[in-house]
Protein backbone atom coordinates (compact mmCIF):
# COMPACT_ATOMS: atom_id res chain seq x y z
CA UNK A 1 0.00 0.00 0.00
CA UNK A 2 2.98 2.30 1.09
CA UNK A 3 4.41 4.15 -2.37
CA UNK A 4 7.62 6.28 -2.09
CA UNK A 5 7.65 9.53 -3.76
CA UNK A 6 10.73 10.70 -5.90
CA UNK A 7 13.46 11.40 -3.17
CA UNK A 8 13.67 15.05 -4.62
CA UNK A 9 9.62 15.94 -4.29
CA UNK A 10 9.94 14.30 -0.41
CA UNK A 11 12.65 16.44 0.24
CA UNK A 12 10.56 19.49 -0.98
CA UNK A 13 7.48 18.00 0.40
CA UNK A 14 9.20 18.30 4.18
CA UNK A 15 10.78 21.64 3.48
CA UNK A 16 7.47 23.79 2.71
CA UNK A 17 5.64 22.02 5.32
CA UNK A 18 8.44 22.75 8.26
CA UNK A 19 8.65 26.30 6.93
CA UNK A 20 4.38 27.00 6.45
CA UNK A 21 2.85 23.80 7.96
CA UNK A 22 -0.26 24.55 5.71
CA UNK A 23 0.59 21.50 3.05
CA UNK A 24 -1.78 22.91 0.48
CA UNK A 25 -5.03 23.08 1.95
CA UNK A 26 -6.87 26.49 1.47
CA UNK A 27 -7.82 28.32 4.01
CA UNK A 28 -11.94 29.64 4.71
CA UNK A 29 -12.53 32.63 3.06
CA UNK A 30 -14.73 35.25 4.93
CA UNK A 31 -17.54 36.94 3.53
CA UNK A 32 -17.70 40.60 2.99
CA UNK A 33 -18.34 42.77 6.08
CA UNK A 34 -17.66 38.91 8.22
CA UNK A 35 -15.42 39.54 10.90
CA UNK A 36 -12.79 36.55 11.95
CA UNK A 37 -12.27 35.55 15.67
CA UNK A 38 -9.59 33.18 17.47
CA UNK A 39 -10.11 31.27 20.25
CA UNK A 40 -6.99 30.58 22.23
CA UNK A 41 -6.60 27.32 24.12
CA UNK A 42 -4.04 25.76 26.65
CA UNK A 43 -2.94 22.50 27.39
CA UNK A 44 0.02 21.03 29.25
CA UNK A 45 1.48 19.08 26.46
CA UNK A 46 2.53 19.38 23.03
CA UNK A 47 2.03 16.81 20.14
CA UNK A 48 3.82 13.90 19.02
CA UNK A 49 2.26 14.76 15.19
CA UNK A 50 -1.14 15.57 13.56
CA UNK A 51 -1.59 11.94 12.72
CA UNK A 52 -3.78 10.49 14.39
CA UNK A 53 -2.43 7.25 13.29
CA UNK A 54 0.80 7.82 14.75
CA UNK A 55 0.50 9.18 17.76
CA UNK A 56 0.90 7.38 21.09
CA UNK A 57 -1.90 9.50 22.76
CA UNK A 58 -3.75 12.33 21.46
CA UNK A 59 -5.82 15.70 22.53
CA UNK A 60 -7.78 18.37 22.12
CA UNK A 61 -5.74 18.94 18.72
CA UNK A 62 -6.49 15.52 17.43
CA UNK A 63 -9.95 16.01 18.21
CA UNK A 64 -10.54 19.32 16.13
CA UNK A 65 -9.18 17.83 13.05
CA UNK A 66 -10.77 14.19 13.16
CA UNK A 67 -14.44 13.33 13.15
CA UNK A 68 -15.10 9.49 14.12
CA UNK A 69 -18.17 8.08 12.14
CA UNK A 70 -19.95 7.64 15.30
CA UNK A 71 -19.51 9.12 18.75
CA UNK A 72 -20.87 8.70 22.20
CA UNK A 73 -23.28 11.08 23.30
CA UNK A 74 -22.50 13.54 26.25
CA UNK A 75 -23.59 11.32 29.01
CA UNK A 76 -21.76 8.18 27.38
CA UNK A 77 -25.17 6.30 27.45
CA UNK A 78 -25.78 6.57 23.77
CA UNK A 79 -24.22 5.99 20.32
CA UNK A 80 -25.00 8.54 17.45
CA UNK A 81 -24.18 9.26 13.92
CA UNK A 82 -21.25 11.89 14.01
CA UNK A 83 -19.19 12.37 10.25
CA UNK A 84 -21.60 9.35 9.39
CA UNK A 85 -25.26 9.82 8.91
CA UNK A 86 -26.49 6.46 9.88
CA UNK A 87 -25.12 3.30 11.32
CA UNK A 88 -26.62 -0.03 11.43
CA UNK A 89 -25.92 -3.71 13.43
CA UNK A 90 -26.63 -7.00 12.05
CA UNK A 91 -28.92 -9.20 14.88
CA UNK A 92 -25.80 -12.00 15.40
CA UNK A 93 -23.48 -8.59 15.61
CA UNK A 94 -21.19 -9.86 13.17
CA UNK A 95 -21.49 -6.73 10.50
CA UNK A 96 -21.48 -3.19 11.11
CA UNK A 97 -22.96 -0.87 8.25
CA UNK A 98 -21.72 3.03 8.39
CA UNK A 99 -23.81 5.60 5.66
CA UNK A 100 -21.87 8.56 4.67
CA UNK A 101 -23.33 11.60 3.13
CA UNK A 102 -22.82 11.99 -0.58
CA UNK A 103 -20.67 15.68 -0.80
CA UNK A 104 -18.52 14.30 2.49
CA UNK A 105 -14.71 15.46 1.93
CA UNK A 106 -11.85 15.87 3.84
CA UNK A 107 -10.54 19.32 4.61
CA UNK A 108 -8.90 19.29 1.69
CA UNK A 109 -11.79 19.21 -0.40
CA UNK A 110 -10.98 15.31 -1.52
CA UNK A 111 -13.60 13.43 -1.13
CA UNK A 112 -14.72 11.55 1.63
CA UNK A 113 -16.14 7.87 0.20
CA UNK A 114 -16.05 4.93 1.74
CA UNK A 115 -13.28 3.78 -0.34
CA UNK A 116 -11.50 6.91 1.00
CA UNK A 117 -12.24 5.44 4.86
CA UNK A 118 -11.35 1.76 3.95
CA UNK A 119 -8.00 3.28 2.70
CA UNK A 120 -7.63 5.53 5.97
CA UNK A 121 -7.74 2.34 7.66
CA UNK A 122 -5.29 0.06 5.97
CA UNK A 123 -3.17 3.18 6.47
CA UNK A 124 -4.01 3.27 10.31
CA UNK A 125 -2.99 -0.55 10.86
CA UNK A 126 0.35 0.09 8.67
CA UNK A 127 1.15 3.34 11.34
CA UNK A 128 -0.33 2.96 13.91
CA UNK A 129 0.88 1.65 17.41
CA UNK A 130 -2.59 0.62 18.41
CA UNK A 131 -3.16 -0.99 15.10
CA UNK A 132 -4.66 -3.80 16.60
CA UNK A 133 -7.08 -2.51 18.24
CA UNK A 134 -9.02 -3.52 14.46
CA UNK A 135 -8.38 -6.97 15.04
CA UNK A 136 -11.50 -7.98 15.58
CA UNK A 137 -12.58 -6.64 11.63
CA UNK A 138 -12.40 -9.74 9.55
CA UNK A 139 -12.95 -7.76 6.53
CA UNK A 140 -14.16 -4.46 5.06
CA UNK A 141 -16.00 -3.96 2.28
CA UNK A 142 -17.06 -0.96 -0.04
CA UNK A 143 -20.68 -1.99 -0.74
CA UNK A 144 -21.51 1.40 -2.69
CA UNK A 145 -19.36 4.73 -2.72
CA UNK A 146 -21.71 5.66 0.40
CA UNK A 147 -21.24 2.59 2.26
CA UNK A 148 -19.06 0.69 4.66
CA UNK A 149 -19.47 -2.86 5.66
CA UNK A 150 -17.70 -4.39 8.73
CA UNK A 151 -17.77 -8.29 9.33
CA UNK A 152 -16.42 -9.79 12.43
CA UNK A 153 -15.67 -12.74 13.36
CA UNK A 154 -17.84 -12.48 16.46
CA UNK A 155 -19.59 -9.73 18.33
CA UNK A 156 -16.74 -7.77 20.09
CA UNK A 157 -17.62 -5.41 22.80
CA UNK A 158 -14.32 -3.18 23.42
CA UNK A 159 -14.32 -2.34 19.49
CA UNK A 160 -16.78 0.39 19.87
CA UNK A 161 -15.48 2.08 22.13
CA UNK A 162 -12.36 2.06 19.49
CA UNK A 163 -15.19 3.16 16.56
CA UNK A 164 -16.25 6.27 18.70
CA UNK A 165 -12.58 7.64 19.46
CA UNK A 166 -10.56 10.35 17.87
CA UNK A 167 -8.38 7.56 16.61
CA UNK A 168 -10.76 5.80 14.58
CA UNK A 169 -11.28 9.71 12.63
CA UNK A 170 -10.06 9.63 8.94
CA UNK A 171 -6.68 10.55 7.39
CA UNK A 172 -6.65 11.27 3.26
CA UNK A 173 -4.52 7.89 2.88
CA UNK A 174 -3.57 9.10 -0.61
CA UNK A 175 -1.89 12.06 0.59
CA UNK A 176 -0.23 10.34 3.62
CA UNK A 177 1.30 8.08 0.98
CA UNK A 178 2.54 10.31 -1.78
CA UNK A 179 4.01 12.76 1.08
CA UNK A 180 5.44 9.71 3.41
CA UNK A 181 5.15 9.01 7.24
CA UNK A 182 7.40 12.30 8.28
CA UNK A 183 6.09 14.95 6.59
CA UNK A 184 2.39 13.92 7.20
CA UNK A 185 2.67 13.33 9.96
CA UNK A 186 3.41 17.75 10.95
CA UNK A 187 0.23 18.04 8.50
CA UNK A 188 -2.35 15.25 8.75
CA UNK A 189 -5.54 15.76 6.83
CA UNK A 190 -8.75 14.68 8.35
CA UNK A 191 -12.29 15.59 8.39
CA UNK A 192 -13.09 17.44 11.34
CA UNK A 193 -14.11 20.76 12.69
CA UNK A 194 -10.61 22.29 11.73
CA UNK A 195 -7.52 21.46 9.68
CA UNK A 196 -3.43 22.59 10.89
CA UNK A 197 -2.64 25.66 9.34
CA UNK A 198 0.68 26.00 11.31
CA UNK A 199 2.72 23.80 13.79
CA UNK A 200 5.35 25.03 16.13
CA UNK A 201 6.73 21.97 17.86
CA UNK A 202 7.14 23.37 21.90
CA UNK A 203 5.19 25.72 21.29
CA UNK A 204 1.47 25.93 19.42
CA UNK A 205 -0.35 25.08 16.77
CA UNK A 206 -2.54 27.24 14.88
CA UNK A 207 -5.83 25.40 13.49
CA UNK A 208 -8.56 27.19 10.47
CA UNK A 209 -11.71 25.95 10.37
CA UNK A 210 -12.79 23.62 7.70
CA UNK A 211 -15.06 25.37 5.37
CA UNK A 212 -16.42 21.43 3.97
CA UNK A 213 -16.79 20.21 7.31
CA UNK A 214 -20.75 18.70 8.41
CA UNK A 215 -21.69 16.21 11.01
CA UNK A 216 -24.52 14.09 11.84
CA UNK A 217 -23.95 14.20 15.62
CA UNK A 218 -27.39 15.77 17.66
CA UNK A 219 -25.08 16.52 20.44
CA UNK A 220 -24.63 20.01 18.78
CA UNK A 221 -26.64 22.64 17.15
CA UNK A 222 -24.42 23.75 14.51
CA UNK A 223 -23.91 20.87 12.29
CA UNK A 224 -21.70 22.75 9.62
CA UNK A 225 -18.42 24.44 9.50
CA UNK A 226 -17.73 25.75 12.95
CA UNK A 227 -18.29 30.00 13.60
CA UNK A 228 -14.73 30.59 15.26
CA UNK A 229 -12.38 31.38 12.45
CA UNK A 230 -9.16 30.27 14.20
CA UNK A 231 -8.01 28.39 17.18
CA UNK A 232 -4.45 28.23 18.62
CA UNK A 233 -3.43 25.31 20.94
CA UNK A 234 -0.38 26.80 22.75
CA UNK A 235 1.45 24.46 24.66
CA UNK A 236 1.99 25.54 28.36
CA UNK A 237 3.18 22.84 30.51
CA UNK A 238 4.23 25.25 33.59
CA UNK A 239 0.06 24.78 35.87
CA UNK A 240 1.24 28.54 36.97
CA UNK A 241 1.46 29.61 33.60
CA UNK A 242 -1.75 28.44 32.23
CA UNK A 243 -4.12 29.59 35.28
CA UNK A 244 -2.01 33.03 34.97
CA UNK A 245 -3.11 33.34 31.40
CA UNK A 246 -6.59 32.26 31.82
CA UNK A 247 -6.85 34.83 34.36
CA UNK A 248 -5.42 37.89 32.35
CA UNK A 249 -7.59 36.78 29.32
CA UNK A 250 -4.51 35.76 27.63
CA UNK A 251 -6.10 32.31 27.05
CA UNK A 252 -9.77 31.35 26.54
CA UNK A 253 -9.60 28.06 27.74
CA UNK A 254 -7.15 25.93 29.66
CA UNK A 255 -7.25 22.10 30.47
CA UNK A 256 -6.00 20.40 33.66
CA UNK A 257 -6.94 22.96 35.58
CA UNK A 258 -3.95 21.73 38.60
CA UNK A 259 -5.60 21.14 42.42
CA UNK A 260 -3.73 23.92 44.01
CA UNK A 261 -5.71 26.18 41.81
CA UNK A 262 -9.16 25.24 41.92
CA UNK A 263 -10.41 27.46 44.46
CA UNK A 264 -8.46 30.31 42.61
CA UNK A 265 -10.50 29.83 39.60
CA UNK A 266 -14.28 29.22 41.27
CA UNK A 267 -14.14 32.37 43.13
CA UNK A 268 -12.99 34.31 39.64
CA UNK A 269 -16.51 35.55 38.09
CA UNK A 270 -15.24 35.77 34.90
CA UNK A 271 -14.62 32.34 34.55
CA UNK A 272 -16.64 28.80 34.18
CA UNK A 273 -15.13 25.38 35.65
CA UNK A 274 -16.31 22.04 33.64
CA UNK A 275 -15.76 19.25 35.98
CA UNK A 276 -15.54 15.79 34.55
CA UNK A 277 -14.42 12.21 36.18
CA UNK A 278 -11.19 10.54 34.70
CA UNK A 279 -12.43 7.71 32.72
CA UNK A 280 -9.24 5.53 34.27
CA UNK A 281 -7.01 5.68 37.05
CA UNK A 282 -4.08 6.91 38.59
CA UNK A 283 -1.88 4.22 39.97
CA UNK A 284 1.45 2.64 41.03
CA UNK A 285 3.30 0.04 38.53
CA UNK A 286 5.46 -2.07 40.29
CA UNK A 287 8.07 -4.57 38.22
CA UNK A 288 8.39 -7.60 40.05
CA UNK A 289 11.45 -8.65 38.48
CA UNK A 290 13.69 -6.29 40.37
CA UNK A 291 14.93 -7.03 43.94
CA UNK A 292 12.93 -6.68 46.99
CA UNK A 293 9.79 -6.39 44.39
CA UNK A 294 9.80 -9.88 43.43
CA UNK A 295 8.15 -10.72 46.64
CA UNK A 296 4.22 -10.81 46.43
CA UNK A 297 4.71 -9.83 50.59
CA UNK A 298 6.57 -7.50 49.95
CA UNK A 299 4.22 -5.44 47.11
CA UNK A 300 0.99 -6.08 49.16
CA UNK A 301 2.77 -4.43 51.92
CA UNK A 302 3.60 -1.45 50.17
CA UNK A 303 -0.23 -1.39 48.68
CA UNK A 304 -1.26 -1.48 52.35
CA UNK A 305 0.81 0.80 53.91
CA UNK A 306 -0.46 3.70 51.59
CA UNK A 307 -3.08 5.79 53.64
CA UNK A 308 -4.99 6.75 50.11
CA UNK A 309 -7.21 9.19 52.12
CA UNK A 310 -4.24 11.65 53.60
CA UNK A 311 -3.50 11.11 49.25
CA UNK A 312 -7.07 12.87 49.01
CA UNK A 313 -7.09 15.32 51.60
CA UNK A 314 -3.65 16.73 50.22
CA UNK A 315 -5.38 17.02 46.70
CA UNK A 316 -8.32 19.02 48.45
CA UNK A 317 -10.35 16.03 47.45
CA UNK A 318 -10.25 16.78 44.25
CA UNK A 319 -9.88 12.55 43.49
CA UNK A 320 -12.09 9.75 43.90
CA UNK A 321 -10.09 6.94 45.81
CA UNK A 322 -9.28 3.49 43.83
CA UNK A 323 -8.95 0.42 45.31
CA UNK A 324 -9.99 -1.59 42.29
CA UNK A 325 -8.83 -0.62 38.40
CA UNK A 326 -12.23 0.37 36.95
CA UNK A 327 -13.18 4.06 37.62
CA UNK A 328 -17.41 5.14 37.82
CA UNK A 329 -16.53 6.75 34.50
CA UNK A 330 -15.93 3.35 32.68
CA UNK A 331 -17.62 0.96 31.59
CA UNK A 332 -18.54 -2.25 33.79
CA UNK A 333 -17.43 -0.33 36.93
CA UNK A 334 -18.73 -2.20 39.91
CA UNK A 335 -19.34 -0.45 43.24
CA UNK A 336 -19.69 -3.62 45.52
CA UNK A 337 -16.30 -5.42 43.46
CA UNK A 338 -14.51 -1.58 44.69
CA UNK A 339 -15.65 -1.75 48.59
CA UNK A 340 -14.08 -5.51 48.51
CA UNK A 341 -10.98 -4.34 47.17
CA UNK A 342 -10.81 -1.78 49.96
CA UNK A 343 -11.51 -4.11 52.53
CA UNK A 344 -8.58 -6.26 51.79
CA UNK A 345 -6.17 -4.10 50.37
CA UNK A 346 -7.23 -0.57 51.99
CA UNK A 347 -4.94 1.12 54.65
CA UNK A 348 -3.40 -0.99 57.24
CA UNK A 349 -0.29 -0.32 58.77
CA UNK A 350 0.33 -3.44 61.09
CA UNK A 351 -0.71 -5.92 58.08
CA UNK A 352 2.18 -4.45 56.36
CA UNK A 353 4.97 -4.32 59.03
CA UNK A 354 3.87 -8.10 59.45
CA UNK A 355 4.01 -9.12 55.87
CA UNK A 356 7.51 -7.50 55.87
CA UNK A 357 8.56 -9.62 58.45
CA UNK A 358 7.60 -13.03 57.10
CA UNK A 359 9.32 -11.93 54.25
CA UNK A 360 12.77 -11.64 56.11
CA UNK A 361 12.88 -8.13 56.55
CA UNK A 362 14.03 -6.33 60.11
CA UNK A 363 15.63 -3.54 61.02
CA UNK A 364 18.99 -4.71 62.11
CA UNK A 365 20.74 -1.18 62.84
CA UNK A 366 18.27 0.85 64.10
CA UNK A 367 18.48 3.43 61.15
CA UNK A 368 14.21 2.72 60.98
CA UNK A 369 15.10 1.28 57.42
CA UNK A 370 14.19 -2.67 57.26
CA UNK A 371 17.21 -4.71 56.17
CA UNK A 372 17.36 -8.52 54.61
CA UNK A 373 20.59 -10.31 53.92
CA UNK A 374 22.66 -7.02 54.86
CA UNK A 375 20.82 -4.97 52.25
CA UNK A 376 18.76 -2.26 52.61
CA UNK A 377 15.10 -2.22 51.54
CA UNK A 378 15.40 0.65 49.18
CA UNK A 379 13.25 1.42 46.43
CA UNK A 380 12.39 4.12 43.63
CA UNK A 381 9.45 5.68 42.53
CA UNK A 382 9.62 7.46 38.94
CA UNK A 383 7.44 10.37 39.80
CA UNK A 384 5.51 12.59 36.25
CA UNK A 385 6.71 15.83 36.85
CA UNK A 386 4.26 16.92 34.38
CA UNK A 387 1.28 15.95 36.60
CA UNK A 388 0.48 17.89 39.35
CA UNK A 389 -1.52 15.36 41.11
CA UNK A 390 1.75 12.68 41.44
CA UNK A 391 3.98 15.45 42.21
CA UNK A 392 2.08 16.41 45.36
CA UNK A 393 1.00 13.00 46.70
CA UNK A 394 4.99 11.48 46.08
CA UNK A 395 6.37 12.83 49.23
CA UNK A 396 3.39 12.00 51.09
CA UNK A 397 3.89 8.32 49.88
CA UNK A 398 7.32 8.13 50.82
CA UNK A 399 7.13 9.41 54.28
CA UNK A 400 4.10 6.67 54.58
CA UNK A 401 6.32 3.74 53.16
CA UNK A 402 9.41 5.10 55.92
CA UNK A 403 6.56 4.25 58.55
CA UNK A 404 6.99 0.43 57.86
CA UNK A 405 11.04 0.65 57.41
CA UNK A 406 11.24 1.44 53.67
CA UNK A 407 13.47 4.01 52.20
CA UNK A 408 11.64 5.40 48.83
CA UNK A 409 13.51 7.51 46.63
CA UNK A 410 11.23 9.79 44.48
CA UNK A 411 12.95 10.71 41.11
CA UNK A 412 11.12 12.87 38.42
CA UNK A 413 11.09 12.39 35.09
CA UNK A 414 8.44 13.26 32.19
CA UNK A 415 5.86 10.79 31.41
CA UNK A 416 6.59 9.93 28.62
CA UNK A 417 9.97 8.81 29.22
CA UNK A 418 8.49 6.89 32.44
CA UNK A 419 6.44 5.62 30.03
CA UNK A 420 9.31 4.14 27.85
CA UNK A 421 11.13 3.12 31.07
CA UNK A 422 8.59 0.71 32.06
CA UNK A 423 8.39 -0.67 28.46
CA UNK A 424 12.20 -0.87 28.31
CA UNK A 425 11.75 -3.05 32.21
CA UNK A 426 14.03 -0.25 33.70
CA UNK A 427 12.31 0.59 36.69
CA UNK A 428 11.01 -0.47 39.98
CA UNK A 429 8.11 1.46 40.44
CA UNK A 430 6.38 3.96 38.40
CA UNK A 431 3.30 5.97 38.31
CA UNK A 432 1.02 5.96 35.57
CA UNK A 433 -2.50 6.38 34.52
CA UNK A 434 -5.20 5.87 31.96
CA UNK A 435 -7.70 7.20 30.31
CA UNK A 436 -10.16 5.06 28.32
CA UNK A 437 -13.87 4.51 28.55
CA UNK A 438 -13.61 0.63 27.98
CA UNK A 439 -11.82 -1.00 31.05
CA UNK A 440 -10.51 -3.29 27.74
CA UNK A 441 -7.24 -0.31 28.52
CA UNK A 442 -5.99 -2.37 31.17
CA UNK A 443 -5.13 -5.15 28.16
CA UNK A 444 -2.21 -3.15 27.32
CA UNK A 445 -1.39 -2.91 31.47
CA UNK A 446 -1.93 -6.51 32.32
CA UNK A 447 -1.91 -8.59 29.38
CA UNK A 448 1.28 -10.40 28.45
CA UNK A 449 1.20 -8.47 24.55
CA UNK A 450 0.99 -5.32 26.78
CA UNK A 451 5.06 -5.88 27.05
CA UNK A 452 5.22 -5.01 30.90
CA UNK A 453 7.15 -7.03 33.10
CA UNK A 454 4.24 -8.43 35.08
CA UNK A 455 1.51 -10.90 33.59
CA UNK A 456 -0.13 -14.31 34.32
CA UNK A 457 -2.38 -17.11 31.73
CA UNK A 458 -4.84 -16.55 34.29
CA UNK A 459 -5.41 -12.93 34.24
CA UNK A 460 -4.96 -13.11 30.35
CA UNK A 461 -7.70 -15.47 30.06
CA UNK A 462 -9.66 -13.31 32.03
CA UNK A 463 -8.94 -10.14 29.54
CA UNK A 464 -8.99 -11.66 26.82
CA UNK A 465 -12.54 -13.17 27.30
CA UNK A 466 -13.99 -9.55 28.36
CA UNK A 467 -12.89 -8.37 25.25
CA UNK A 468 -15.81 -10.11 23.19
CA UNK A 469 -18.94 -10.27 25.52
CA UNK A 470 -21.69 -8.44 24.84
CA UNK A 471 -23.93 -8.47 27.86
CA UNK A 472 -22.64 -5.65 30.29
CA UNK A 473 -23.78 -7.67 33.57
CA UNK A 474 -21.78 -10.84 32.31
CA UNK A 475 -18.68 -8.70 31.26
CA UNK A 476 -18.59 -6.76 34.41
CA UNK A 477 -18.64 -9.72 36.32
CA UNK A 478 -15.53 -11.16 34.41
CA UNK A 479 -13.84 -7.83 34.79
CA UNK A 480 -14.49 -7.73 38.82
CA UNK A 481 -12.79 -11.55 38.25
CA UNK A 482 -9.68 -10.89 36.87
CA UNK A 483 -9.10 -7.43 39.23
CA UNK A 484 -9.13 -9.90 42.44
CA UNK A 485 -6.77 -11.89 40.27
CA UNK A 486 -4.91 -9.13 39.82
CA UNK A 487 -4.72 -7.20 43.06
CA UNK A 488 -3.71 -10.62 44.78
CA UNK A 489 -0.43 -10.18 43.37
CA UNK A 490 -0.05 -6.42 43.82
CA UNK A 491 1.79 -5.73 40.37
CA UNK A 492 -0.02 -2.53 40.45
CA UNK A 493 -1.66 -0.18 43.29
CA UNK A 494 -4.61 1.94 42.23
CA UNK A 495 -4.61 5.33 43.96
CA UNK A 496 -7.24 7.52 42.89
CA UNK A 497 -9.25 8.62 39.48
CA UNK A 498 -8.61 12.82 39.42
CA UNK A 499 -11.76 14.82 38.82
CA UNK A 500 -10.63 17.11 36.12
CA UNK A 501 -11.55 20.77 34.95
CA UNK A 502 -11.31 22.54 31.96
CA UNK A 503 -11.70 26.28 32.37
CA UNK A 504 -13.28 28.61 30.43
CA UNK A 505 -13.74 32.30 30.01
CA UNK A 506 -17.12 33.45 29.93
CA UNK A 507 -16.54 35.74 27.30
CA UNK A 508 -16.70 31.90 25.31
CA UNK A 509 -20.38 30.93 24.74
CA UNK A 510 -21.78 27.76 23.24
CA UNK A 511 -19.11 24.98 24.68
CA UNK A 512 -20.01 22.09 25.87
CA UNK A 513 -18.23 19.16 27.59
CA UNK A 514 -18.85 15.25 28.01
CA UNK A 515 -18.97 13.63 31.10
CA UNK A 516 -15.84 12.00 29.70
CA UNK A 517 -14.23 15.15 29.02
CA UNK A 518 -14.74 15.83 25.33
CA UNK A 519 -14.80 19.83 24.49
CA UNK A 520 -17.48 20.56 21.24
CA UNK A 521 -16.50 23.56 19.93
CA UNK A 522 -19.03 23.48 16.80
CA UNK A 523 -21.32 26.34 18.31
CA UNK A 524 -18.66 28.53 20.35
CA UNK A 525 -18.97 31.89 20.28
CA UNK A 526 -16.81 34.38 21.53
CA UNK A 527 -18.47 37.62 22.92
Amino acid sequence: MYKKLLAILTVLAVMVLSLTGCGGQTASNNSPGESSSELVVAIPEGIEGTDIAQVNWSNIVHELIYDAPVIYDLEMKELLASSATSYEVSPDGKELTFTFPEDATFSNGEPLTAEAIKESMEWYVENSPYSGDYDPIQEVIVKDPQTLVFKLEKPTAYLWSVLTSTYNGPNDAKVAEELGKEAYHRNAIGNGLYYVDEWVQGSHITLLKNPNYKTSSSVVDNKGPAKIEKITVRFIPESFTRVSEIETGSVDIIYNVPPENLAKLENNADIELYKFLQSGIDYISINPKVEHLNDVKVRKAIALAINKAELGSILNNTVQLRYGLISPAQLCYDEATENKLEQEYGYNLDKAKALLAEAGYKDENGDGILEKDGKPLAISLMVALDSAYFKQVAPMIQAQLQQVGINLELKEYEANYIKQMMYDHKYEMATRGNVWPDPDILYYTLHTEGGLPWSSPETDALLDAARYIMDPVERTAKYSQMQEKVMAQAPIIPLFSEYKYIAARKTVEGLKVSIDGRAFVNDVEKK
